[in-house]
């Protein structure tokens, strides 16, 4: 009865709700949709000979009775390669967790042979980086142009930092622009549906 009762726990916060198959290159993928309804979380795992290569977020969902943080998600097959755009973003009532709030796109190409090696991972963040929640000094650089060394050296941190956490090459400036824009346009119907009455509820605590 003990090992039933959490064959059924498992069945039920993790349910698999579609598998597609996909020739890329020469190579069979498959792509599994998995949604783990304790965790709020849905996400794509992709498989080459029953072997896990890849695992992309398309839904994420963690706050409180006073803040919401959400990771929106996508991926297209184009050019023989599997691309994945993500976004971020926060609300809180407090105001204190408005992060993180950025964008992603990462591009994974197939070789002939099947194998798969990521090519190209650009990323504009604005997060709390490290093991703490305390804003990183060098992140206001980020919109501000850093006027002294100690300045530079702050924004570099940030950036470092910031890359390692979320596994992408910083962009800014026009190119951060250009970034924001694609990621909104694969995925703004999801990120307008998901943050559509933030601004009645948390009004300017948001960042969206």
């Amino acid at each position: 009865m003990k090992l039933l009762s959490l064959a059924l726990l498992f069945v039920t916060n993790l349910v698999i709700s579609q598998t597609e198959t996909k020739i890329i290159n020469g190579t069979t993928f498959k792509i599994v949709t998995v949604s783990n309804e304790e965790k709020q979380t849905e996400y794509i795992e992709i498989y080459r000979k029953d072997k896990k290569i890849l695992t992309h977020i398309t839904s994420r969902f963690d706050g409180d009775c006073s803040s919401e943080n959400i990771e929106l998600g996508a991926y297209e097959i184009k050019d023989a390669s599997f691309v994945f755009y993500t976004y971020w973003a926060s609300a809180d009532r407090m105001e204190h967790n408005k992060y993180p709030y950025g964008f992603r796109k990462q591009v994974y190409a197939v070789k002939k042979n099947g194998k798969v090696h990521l090519t190209s991972s650009k990323l504009y963040i604005e997060s709390y980086v490290g093991d703490d929640w305390e804003v990183h000094k060098g992140m206001k650089y980020l919109k501000i142009e850093p006027q002294t060394a100690a300045e530079v050296n702050l924004l570099k941190d940030y950036i470092s930092k910031a890359e390692k956490e979320y596994f992408g090459n910083f962009v800014l400036g026009k190119n951060r622009d250009a970034l924001e824009k694609e990621v909104r346009k694969k995925i703004g119907n999801l990120i307008f549906e998901n943050t559509k009455y933030w601004e009645e509820v948390y009004g300017k605590n948001c960042n969206k």
